[in-house]
């Protein structure tokens, strides 16, 4: 195969046409175009042409994974559970999801963090709450529980408590089940909300 004629976009600039035997063969990025070093006249073998039709679809993964992740930031799994149900090849969304992984760009401890810390400064939640979360997204086990221990679950309960259920009155046995009900509903685990209801009933 000889490619014919390769053709600037017109819509994009960044992109080309590519034609083969002056036949339409595919569009391509001019950073691929560079890569694969592909000029007018080259003659090329089925095994280039899919090396290039594999490197421009890992592209658009890649580029919908940043477009994903600047919506907002996700953990591993659901990345890449994310990117499978779009329709991608299996195999190059793994390729994609690892390299992006040894680059740094995706890592599930910090997404972690940011997880906790949003759901402690912001939309405030308990443990259960939280690990039940993570471990839904994917996040290991072991990355969960080393940062919940850096949580103080009890001091973010009563916190909670005294911002949002100041006007129950915990002596008062209904209004102490409103709070209870509140604090376990929010995910905070028992054995705290009942400790931190105590001692502010001292």
């Amino acid at each position: 195969m000889k490619i014919s004629k390769i053709e600037t976009q017109k819509k994009n600039k960044k992109r080309s046409t590519i034609y083969l035997d002056g036949k339409f063969a595919f569009g391509l990025s001019n950073e691929l175009l560079i890569k694969f070093d592909l000029h007018e006249g080259d003659e090329l073998d089925n095994d280039l042409v899919q090396d290039v039709l594999m490197a421009k679809e890992k592209q658009q993964i890649r580029n919908r994974a940043y477009r994903l992740l600047h919506y907002r930031n996700r953990a591993i799994k659901e990345l890449k559970d994310r990117l499978l149900r779009i329709g991608f090849d299996p195999a190059l969304v793994e390729e994609v999801i690892d390299e992006m992984v040894g680059e740094n760009t995706l890592d599930d401890e910090n997404f972690a963090e940011t997880f906790i810390a949003d759901y402690t400064k912001i939309r405030t939640k308990g443990n259960i709450f939280i690990r039940h979360e993570l471990t839904r997204k994917g996040v290991a086990g072991e990355v969960v529980e080393k940062l919940l221990r850096k949580r103080d679950e009890k001091r973010i309960a009563a916190d909670y408590m005294i911002k949002k259920l100041s006007h129950l009155d915990i002596s008062n046995p209904k209004d102490r089940q409103k709070v209870l009900r509140r604090l376990l509903m929010r995910g905070f685990t028992p054995a705290v909300v009942y400790e931190v209801i105590d001692d502010h009933e001292k």
